[in-house]
């Protein structure tokens, strides 16, 4: 069954168009990178699956019902972002003891783990804590909701690196205890590469691609060699990114189009790399010939 099915799934607002025709589907039980640069409409579509936002054209289900103002999606959703606040009047512990009013399968006494490892003072008031403090306390409330779909929207901003690697490791660790569906939308793809079990790319309000990591990341390869060897190659290899140095050229190319064994690059002095999944991210939308160096020129 599908957690999550969208067909030529449209919004704007006003002349904007955030999302254009998007397909996808989202199967059960898996940890996904929703991925895409600033305004490339991640923010949009996740708002859609938890139901704040109502599609301006096409269909979008979650659970086999539109999730816009739907109770029972509702009731097996949780999406956190920085915008996401609570009473003024409730401390961080008294909001805690009121998420098992709302979630069955709500884990306080794990959130009191959580929070004390990160040094988090109970007794405050959310808006009283820090930008950091206050995505570690609403990334802890999402995980300890165990919801069926969790969705988490730039979950780590505000936080340092320490504390991000730590909890890059207790998303992980919270899905293998209670596997679920986990949309985590952020700028760090190369930290949380290795919870991930798939990527869907979106740029300009469209799916570029959504497939598992490693598939994802044999979408282009790097080329670099001397540059007469490689000026045949590169004409119908589908260029990416090009750069020629001292008669030496770096290319990034499509896997796909790119018919020569590596025996044979080898044999006319070209190697062959892999890139990561962030670094696919960058050449995918990447405008075309768009260089920052050749501002400098």
């Amino acid at each position: 069954m599908n957690i999550i099915q969208c067909e030529e799934l449209s919004k704007s607002f006003g002349r904007l168009h955030a999302l254009q025709r998007v397909t996808c589907a989202i199967h059960a039980e898996k940890i996904i990178g929703v991925i895409g640069r600033n305004g490339a409409g991640k923010s949009t579509l996740l708002n859609i699956f938890a139901g704040y936002l109502k599609p301006t054209s096409g269909t979008c289900e979650v659970f086999n019902e539109n999730p816009f103002n739907n109770i029972h999606t509702a009731a097996n959703t949780i999406f956190i972002d920085d915008l996401l606040s609570f009473s003024d009047y409730l401390s961080l512990e008294e909001i805690l003891k009121m998420g098992a009013d709302f979630y069955p399968n709500w884990q306080e006494a794990l959130a009191h783990r959580m929070l004390e490892y990160a040094d988090l003072d109970l007794t405050v008031k959310h808006q009283q804590l820090s930008k950091g403090q206050m995505a570690t306390f609403n990334l802890v409330y999402g995980l300890v909701s165990r919801c069926a779909l969790t969705i988490l929207d730039e979950p780590m901003n505000g936080m340092d690196e320490a504390i991000r690697t730590d909890f890059y490791r207790v998303i992980l660790k919270e899905y293998i205890a209670f596997p679920r569906t986990i949309l985590i939308s952020s700028h760090h793809l190369q930290e949380m590469e290795s919870i991930l079990e798939e990527i869907l790319l979106i740029d300009e309000g469209t799916i570029i691609t959504h497939a598992p990591v490693d598939e994802f990341k044999e979408q282009l390869i790097a080329l670099s060699g001397p540059s007469d060897a490689l000026e045949s190659l590169l004409t119908d290899s589908g260029v990416y990114a090009q750069k020629i140095v001292a008669g030496m050229t770096t290319a990034i190319v499509d896997a796909s189009r790119l018919f020569v064994s590596e025996e044979m690059l080898l044999a006319k002095g070209i190697i062959k790399s892999s890139l990561t999944a962030s670094e696919v991210c960058k050449y995918l939308t990447s405008k075309k010939g768009s260089d920052i160096d050749a501002i400098f020129e």
